[in-house]
């Protein structure tokens, strides 16, 4: 139809600007988590690789939960040590049940390393992107307020919460024209409005040295180890 002829350039384009947002996103993020780290995402599996650090981007499919690439399996359940990700990014999964993602999460804490992180990546519902996915009959996604207390109540500290691609609601080939600048200019008037958020948690680490001591008989004292002195 010739309507659907004119709106496809507007549609791959605000897409295109979309995906690049989330990739900038994740690359800030991304390089400070030296280490392993994996990505779900729709689209195909890939391997990213940057000096010391490695990502395993996982294909997501929605309708059955499932995730394949390097790693395969069904959520909840991840197929990985404890501890062994410096960072996981979960990029628009566009997970609407509580019930599901709660476990979900508890999971990603347990493979999580001391300091590593969690990335979430989604669209807002109440901007200019997010309204017009539920006209068109997608569910509304969380929002980042709600994702950060999800990611609270799991255990992660540090809650780190980002807008980007802050439109107004105007007419999408408009949009996309002037898409960066009117990102600038409303991102200064009104952040929250962004169409994309990124919701980022850090598993803290436990800080416990264990530290050997050994009876000293002569005292009846707890002896620090060979270095440390006794006050007085």
């Amino acid at each position: 139809m010739p309507k659907d002829d004119a709106d496809a350039p507007s549609a791959d384009g605000l897409a295109t600007r979309c995906e690049r947002a989330c990739v900038d996103l994740i690359e800030e993020r991304w390089r400070r988590a030296p280490g392993l780290a994996i990505r779900m995402a729709p689209g195909e599996p890939a391997v990213v690789e940057r000096p010391g650090r490695t990502r395993f981007d996982l294909s997501w499919v929605a309708a059955d939960l499932s995730f394949s690439g390097v790693l395969r399996g069904r959520l909840p359940l991840l197929p990985l040590a404890d501890g062994s990700l410096a960072l996981v990014v979960l990029d628009r999964l566009a997970m609407v049940d509580v019930g599901q993602l709660k476990p979900f999460l508890a999971e990603v804490f347990r493979v999580l390393a001391d300091d590593g992180g969690l990335m979430v990546i989604d669209t807002n519902p109440w901007s200019w992107l997010g309204l017009r996915a539920r006209w068109r009959g997608a569910p509304r996604t969380l929002a980042a307020n709600q994702m950060g207390s999800l990611l609270r109540a799991s255990g992660l500290e540090g809650i780190e919460i980002r807008h980007a691609l802050c439109w107004p609601p105007l007419p999408s080939g408009f949009i996309e024209r002037h898409s960066d600048l009117l990102d600038r200019t409303f991102s200064r008037i009104v952040p929250a409005a962004g169409s994309i958020y990124s919701v980022c948690g850090r598993k803290s680490s436990s800080n416990v040295i264990a530290i050997p001591f050994a009876r000293d008989r002569r005292h009846g004292l707890l002896a620090a180890p060979e270095g440390m002195r006794r006050a007085g």
